[in-house]
């Protein structure tokens, strides 16, 4: 995984220092719980496309929408 690089203000640097954990790791795993707690579950979205659609057929905008969010969540 390549590195990444990021500035942070001087009076951050010691709430770092306090982590007890490597910044990468801490970083990660905020970025992890946030993704967890802000994205719907597949099933979830399977639910809501359907409710979008309701019956009646997608406009182009919307399926590719519905497409986009399946390829980035499904468990495959």
């Amino acid at each position: 995984m390549p590195n990444k690089t990021i500035s942070v203000p001087d009076d951050v640097v010691p709430i770092i220092d306090s982590l007890d954990v490597p910044f990468s790791r801490w970083v990660t795993e905020q970025l992890r719980r946030h993704s967890a707690c802000s994205t719907l579950t597949f099933a979830q979205q399977l639910v809501a496309d359907a409710a979008l659609a309701d019956g009646e057929r997608l406009s182009e905008q919307d399926a590719l929408a519905v497409g986009e969010r399946m390829e980035r969540s499904a468990p495959w």
